[in-house]
């Protein structure tokens, strides 16, 4: 049985050969203007992301917060997995904080790249390089959904677990 990083592996050479793919099939057929709604909607992803994966950090785990404010006063209870689980948030808040930086140099710099001899002169490699950051950007983007997603659904079935457990003990207890 193949194990999980093999998996993983194979599956973003997968995706990294449809980029390429696309990107030098469509290098001459697709403009700037084509691609501004996509990059509008990475930017306006990434904020989204920021804000979700922010309180995600500061409301589900407010010991962390609060053992870094008032370390002395509170005892951690901090487990492993929730170590794994903010680790995790920050993550996706660092990959979608690159994505941003990256649109916005990106960007910037597309305006004086267009007016050099050098992108008159290799103007479908610059497109082509164009597209395959931009569908890179949108993979990448999509992860940090997933794992807003995740995030959410694996709170949910925690309060669930929490719940059945309270429940359980109430009655095993008599109560």
């Amino acid at each position: 049985m193949e194990s999980p990083s093999i998996r993983f592996i194979i599956w973003h050479v997968v995706i990294l050969f449809v980029i390429v793919t696309v990107s030098y099939c469509f290098r001459n057929d697709i403009e700037f203007k084509d691609v501004q709604n996509l990059i509008s909607i990475l930017q306006n992803t990434s904020a989204m992301i920021f804000t979700i994966m922010g309180l995600w950090i500061a409301y589900v785990y407010p010991q962390v917060i609060l053992s870094l404010v008032q370390s002395s006063k509170v005892i951690p209870i901090f487990s492993k997995e929730n170590e794994r689980a903010v680790k995790s948030l920050v993550g996706v808040i660092v990959v979608s904080a690159m994505i941003m930086g990256i649109l916005v140099i990106g960007t910037s710099l597309q305006i004086f790249i267009v007016k050099t001899s050098l992108f008159a002169s290799y103007s479908s490699v610059f497109c082509a390089l164009g597209i395959g950051s931009l569908l890179t950007l949108t993979y990448a983007q999509l992860f940090c959904i997933y794992m807003v997603v995740i995030s959410s659904v694996n709170f949910v079935i925690k309060l669930k677990n929490v719940k059945n457990k309270i429940g359980l003990s109430k009655k095993l207890d008599g109560k």
